[in-house]
């Protein structure tokens, strides 16, 4: 275990790298020490926020910094190389989601990463929501019993018009959006609540016709368990509130009860036999209930304490894989039962 502040050089500096640096302020053990980015100018729009400096070149950012870790927050087609450039130094890397463009590219930058012995964790920080944390907590103290349902009906309401997605205005581009970009993290929580999934029923739709990709699905998921769930999601529907803090609203149902979470990130319990009453909890600070602050204190714990990552490398490939089962069953318009990859071949067979 180390005492000292692990210092970290953030690689990218859009949308996304500002939530994260926010996030970092709150974050015990580690900090961001510079940003790197693809011109110094670039970098320094967010660096000099927080009195760092700004790199525009990838050897002067290292040799100056000598960081201890990299946080790779660019779109994903620069992951592999930055993560390879990390591993080549020894540098523990965080990476944003989604890995990498394609599975196989994910699955190099995980073994990649590996060979090398560096830590590697996908920064998905969905699951550190503070209500699905409290959610999970529920689950393991028994509230529901067995869970046997799950529905979220996700529903931003920011994919209309001809200038979609203002926030990320470059979703508008992509060939697979929905599923690859958004419904990641809906998989990936529903792994970390439920277990591990069986397989995979999924529809897909493009409705604003000026974007590239899909931007509506709805995804039957058959857990490990035995319990079932439905992803139902689009981005194009009207909502007075755009870009809730949850981005729409789940039930879970057990033997035992049942639960509902709202917009905003209230919860709200019914036992069997009683009544729905608001379930009291603290909703974190931070972005969608300190979702970031913990994902990122999850990784600094793991570097300093030897804390297994939740979403290290090989236990992201699990969501990833259930990503490209969902594309897959869209195709083919087939059940797809999710399977282990052999030499990064089939990730999923058709029932």
């Amino acid at each position: 275990m180390t005492t000292a502040t692990l210092t970290g050089l953030l690689i990218g500096a859009g949308h996304f790298a500002h939530i994260q640096m926010e996030a970092w302020q709150a974050v015990r053990g580690g900090a961001i020490g510079g940003i790197l980015s693809r011109t110094k100018e670039e970098a320094a729009l967010l660096a000099d926020r927080y009195g760092i400096p700004a790199f525009g070149d990838w050897d002067d950012a290292v040799r100056t910094l000598r960081p201890d870790f990299l946080d790779i927050c660019t779109p994903p087609d620069s992951h592999l190389s930055y993560a390879k450039r990390g591993a080549d130094r020894g540098l523990p890397v965080l990476c944003q989601k989604p890995v990498a463009p394609t599975l196989a590219e994910s699955q190099a930058l995980v073994a990649y990463c590996a060979a090398k012995g560096v830590p590697l964790m996908i920064n998905e920080n969905w699951r550190w929501q503070g209500w699905y944390r409290e959610i999970r907590r529920m689950i393991d103290l028994g509230m529901l019993g067995i869970v046997y349902h799950v529905y979220f009906a996700m529903r931003p309401g920011d994919g209309w018009g001809e200038e979609p997605y203002p926030v990320q205005p470059y979703f508008k581009t992509m060939p697979r959006f929905l599923m690859f970009e958004t419904g990641v993290h809906w998989l990936d929580t529903f792994r970390f609540l439920f277990g591990e999934l069986d397989s995979v029923y999924c529809q897909t739709r493009k409705i604003n016709p000026v974007i590239a990709g899909e931007d509506l699905a709805v995804v039957h998921v058959n857990f490990a368990s035995g319990a079932v769930g439905i992803y139902d999601a689009n981005r194009t529907t009207y909502m007075e509130q755009v870009r809730s803090a949850t981005y729409g609203c789940m039930t879970v149902e057990g033997t035992e009860g049942k639960l509902r979470l709202d917009e905003n990130g209230a919860i709200f319990y019914t036992p069997r036999g009683g009544t729905e009453a608001a379930h009291e909890y603290r909703i974190p600070d931070g972005w969608k209930g300190g979702g970031a602050t913990f994902a990122q204190q999850h990784f600094i714990d793991g570097l300093r304490d030897g804390v297994p990552f939740e979403s290290s490398g090989e236990q992201y490939l699990q969501t990833v894989r259930a990503v490209y089962a969902c594309y897959e069953s869209a195709e083919r318009q087939q059940v797809v039962r999710l399977g282990q990859t052999t030499e990064g071949k089939a990730c999923a067979t058709p029932q």
